[in-house]
């Protein structure tokens, strides 16, 4: 039906009962104006948030939207269209004037515009309040180890129940420094290889395991995965956050920046390509990268990993002094 097609009103119907959807009908159908409410801006935020994947993510957002709730007054009471360039002017005031640094901005106003084109695409709204908005430049702190820095981090003295946190980092490491949520979610191993699709940018990808890494896996078989993490954790998030505190532990008493599962992923393409010069594009393919014409993919039948297993075990080699 035409009427129900239009998002705004599918929108407003959420918060309808069904004998009131039914009335709103019948007034259109007989040719009664009745007003379009627009959807709720938090309310329209927080479904964008339960839709992603990785619950890692589902937080990222979950945390703009709080933040939202707590800077702005009467934040509930917000539409959709209330977003508007002078609306997001006035909030990098707030934000500002609150200490946030670029880099935090940055991220609040992405979340932001996610939530937004979902709007345009929907057809919710019809202007895009970033128009003329420039979102800050926000650079991510260097998150990588010299590969001195990182021996000397595999290698530190730690207390024995510290080497199962020191080894899910190793392994990540070996994994092309894949993210822990892709990490704890593996299925199996096939054919000497992890095939997986990477929760963030949704890529398929396939690694090479290599007998480091096995050795690593074996120690830590699981139950409903391929490792045991989430036989005992009820979520990533929980997890990730005992990982990374035993991490910086183990890293400040050997006088080494807060590490965490992330640095491992910086770290290898780092040493790939500063140390080893490996070229951009196959550490681009090695982290699973979206390329920026996505229609190429279309002509590809079957991606050729020998580039990035190469290099993956030149990395290895060069760590492990091999």
């Amino acid at each position: 039906m035409a009427i129900i097609r239009d998002n705004r009103v599918a929108c407003r119907y959420a918060d309808m009962s069904v004998s009131e959807i039914k009335k709103d009908i019948l007034k259109r159908l007989a040719g009664v104006k009745v007003e379009v409410k627009m959807p709720l801006f938090l309310k329209l935020f927080d479904s964008f948030a339960e839709k992603r994947r990785s619950e890692r993510t589902k937080e990222i957002y979950r945390a703009s939207a709080r933040k939202i709730r707590k800077l702005i007054p009467d934040s509930e009471l917000l539409t959709v269209d209330d977003i508007t360039l002078d609306w997001l002017e006035e909030y990098e005031d707030t934000l500002i004037s609150r200490g946030n640094n670029p880099a935090t901005r940055s991220i609040e106003f992405r979340n932001i515009r996610a939530v937004v084109k979902y709007a345009l695409k929907h057809k919710i709204i019809r202007d895009n309040p970033f128009e003329g908005f420039t979102i800050p430049e926000g650079r991510s702190p260097n998150r990588a180890l010299t590969v001195t820095e990182l021996r000397s981090f595999i290698n530190a003295e730690m207390e024995p129940w510290e080497q199962k946190y020191m080894d899910f980092f190793l392994l990540s490491f070996l994994l092309l420094g894949i993210n822990t949520e892709d990490l704890l979610h593996l299925d199996g191993i096939q054919e000497g290889r992890i095939n997986y699709i990477r929760a963030k940018t949704h890529t398929d990808m396939s690694v090479k395991v290599e007998p480091e890494a096995l050795d690593i896996i074996n120690k830590y078989k699981g139950g409903k995965h391929l490792l045991n993490v989430l036989d005992t954790y009820s979520n990533t998030h929980n997890w990730t956050s005992k990982v990374d505190a035993v991490l910086k532990d183990i890293a400040k008493r050997n006088g080494l920046p807060p590490i965490t599962m992330y640095w491992a992923r910086h770290t290898w393409a780092t040493l790939a390509n500063v140390d080893l010069r490996i070229e951009l594009s196959t550490v681009s393919d090695a982290l699973g990268h979206q390329p920026e014409k996505k229609v190429t993919l279309i002509y590809i039948k079957k991606k050729d990993y020998t580039k990035v297993d190469e290099a993956n075990r030149k990395v290895i080699d060069y760590v492990l002094n091999k």
